[in-house]
C-alpha cells in the first residue's frame, strides 16, 4: 500500500501547472492582502493607523475561500484523470485493485490540496504579528490555531467531496464545474433546509464545519459525524462508479 502511495502522490506532484496554480494563486491573493494594507499605512497612518493584528488575521477567510476553490479543482481533476486521460487499464495491470487505487488517493488527494492552500494563511499569519497594529491585539494561539483548523477541515473536506465527484463523472472538465458549483453554491442552498426543518441544522455540512471550526451550542460529536456522512456519501458515488467503470 505504501509504495503505490508514494507512486500515486509523485504522479500527482508531477501535475505542475495545477499544483503551481492551487499554490500561488491563494498566496498572490494573501500578499496583495499584506501589501496592500501596509501601504496604506506608511501612506497614511491616520487614517489606515493598524496594518496587522486580529484585523488582519481575520481576512484569513478569505485566503480559505480562494484555497477551497483550487482544492476543489485538484480533487475534481486527480478524481477523473484516469478515465479522462484513458490510464486507468494501466494502472490495473499493475495488479492493484480498483478499490485499493481509489482508498488511496482519499488521503492523498487532501494532503495536495492542504500543502499547496499552506502557505498563503502562512504569509497572513506572519503579517498579523509583524504589521504595524497599535492599539489592536496580536492574534493569540488560540486565533491562529483557528485560521489553521478553518483551512485544514474546509480544503481538505471540499476536496474529498470533488474527488468523489470527479471518479463519478470522469469528465475533467465536467467534474470541475458540477464540483465547484456544488461546493460553493449547492451545498450552502442545502443549509436553507433549516428554515423549515430547524432541527436538520446540526447534520447539515455548512453548519456542521462550522461548529467545527468556529464552535458553537450544538454537539461537536453529531458536527464530526455529519462531516464524515457528507463526506462519505460522495466518496461512496465515487467508489460505486469506479467499481463500474469499464478499463
Amino acid at each position: 500500500m505504501i509504495p503505490i502511495a508514494r507512486a500515486d502522490l509523485r504522479r500527482m506532484l508531477r501535475r505542475r501547472g495545477l499544483i503551481l496554480t492551487g499554490l500561488l494563486a491563494p498566496t498572490v491573493v494573501a500578499l496583495a492582502i499584506v501589501v496592500i494594507l501596509a501601504v496604506l499605512h506608511i501612506t497614511n497612518p491616520a487614517e489606515h493607523p493598524v496594518a496587522g493584528g486580529e484585523d488582519l488575521l481575520l481576512l484569513a477567510s478569505f485566503v480559505t475561500t480562494i484555497a477551497v476553490i483550487f482544492g476543489t479543482v485538484i480533487g475534481a481533476m486527480f478524481g477523473a484523470e484516469d478515465v479522462a486521460n484513458g490510464t486507468l487499464r494501466y494502472l490495473l495491470l499493475t495488479g492493484c485493485s480498483r478499490l485499493r487505487l481509489f482508498f488511496v488517493r482519499v488521503p492523498l488527494v487532501a494532503l495536495v490540496a492542504i500543502i499547496v492552500a499552506l502557505p498563503a494563511l502562512l504569509i497572513m499569519i506572519i503579517g498579523a504579528y509583524v504589521l504595524p497594529h497599535e492599539g489592536v491585539p496580536s492574534p493569540t494561539a488560540s486565533d491562529v490555531g483557528r485560521q489553521v483548523l478553518a483551512l485544514l477541515v474546509n480544503v481538505g473536506v471540499f476536496s474529498l467531496i470533488a474527488y468523489g465527484i470527479g471518479v463519478a463523472i470522469r469528465s475533467t472538465g465536467g467534474a470541475i464545474a458540477v464540483a465547484l458549483g456544488l461546493n460553493l453554491v449547492g451545498l450552502n442552498l442545502v443549509s436553507s433546509l433549516t428554515l423549515l426543518v430547524p432541527a436538520a441544522d446540526p447534520w447539515l455540512l455548512s453548519p456542521a464545519i462550522g461548529r467545527i471550526t468556529d464552535g458553537g451550542e450544538s454537539s461537536i460529536l453529531v458536527a464530526l459525524l455529519a462531516t464524515v456522512l457528507w463526506v462519505g456519501a460522495f466518496l461512496a458515488l465515487g467508489l460505486a462508479r469506479a467499481l463500474r467503470t469499464e478499463a
